[in-house]
């Protein structure tokens, strides 16, 4: 009782889920989508959402022969909307933890996302082959305060030194102006501001530091719209759709690809 008075807003009660015939017989798939997360999901030149998530969700609706109808939301809002019935699914990199299935429901994963080293290939205080080369008095860290880089440096990087900024233009402002030489982060959220950095000979290491399951969320208890959308996210992995779309979007192959799996 106490941890799920611990979830505060998220655990609060909510409107039934529509079930699955219902979607059907209504011929609609609600799905709540982050515009400000590119690529997952951004704005198009129509100012309609887009993006990695908007692929998916507009693939899942036309093999379930329904139509999409697309509900923007930001990540505070994502499970809230999910448990008022005002979206039928959310996506937006909601990232499989205990807390949150503890309040609604995931499918089978959809993305991997991982924490890597982003540094230069050039201009570095000290060289920068490995993850335990950071661990050095003469490297420079630049982290954002309260991301999941921070505590894996204090493990094992601490005797570099570490600056914490506010932001990640900031963060990035400092790498490429060479008053940093690397930071610890998820992969896929840097990957669209790097791009602001066309002159910085940016360089990922190869070794992934950890990597989290990202699934679609539905309602607790619909289970009958998360069985069909686990075999559809199974055939939309088998036949490499999910794949090309996360090369559309970002450019490049997933970092910790999701095996086939039939078990859901």
């Amino acid at each position: 009782m106490l941890g799920l008075l611990a979830l505060g807003p998220l655990a609060a009660p909510g409107a039934l889920a529509r079930p699955l015939d219902q979607v059907l017989s209504t011929r609609r798939l609600r799905a709540g989508i982050n515009p400000t997360l590119p690529p997952f999901g951004t704005f198009n030149e129509r100012n309609q959402i887009d993006g990695f998530d908007a692929d998916i969700a507009r693939e899942i609706a036309r093999r379930m022969n329904v139509e999409l109808e697309i509900v923007q939301v930001g990540s505070p809002d994502r499970i809230p909307f999910l448990q008022a019935d005002r979206i039928d699914i959310v996506l937006g990199a909601i990232t499989r933890t205990v807390e949150r299935a503890l309040v609604i429901d995931y499918t089978q994963p959809l993305h991997t996302q991982s924490v890597v080293v982003l540094t230069k290939a050039s201009g570095t205080a000290a060289p920068i082959a490995a993850p335990a080369d950071l661990n050095n008095p003469a490297v420079r860290l630049v982290q954002v305060r309260g991301t999941v880089g921070v505590p894996w440096i204090q493990a094992n990087a601490p005797r570099a030194q570490v600056t914490l900024l506010d932001n990640y233009p900031d963060t990035f402002r400092a790498l490429a102006q060479g008053r940093a030489d690397a930071m610890v982060d998820v992969l896929e959220s840097i990957v669209v501001p790097l791009r602001n950095f066309q002159g910085t000979p940016w360089k990922v290491l190869d070794q992934v530091l950890a990597s989290t399951w990202v699934g679609i969320g539905v309602q607790k208890g619909n289970y009958g719209l998360r069985d069909v959308l686990n075999v559809i996210l199974f055939e939309l992995h088998r036949t490499g759709f999910v794949e090309q779309a996360w090369e559309k979007w970002f450019g490049e192959k997933m970092k910790t690809p999701v095996p086939v799996n039939p078990m859901f």
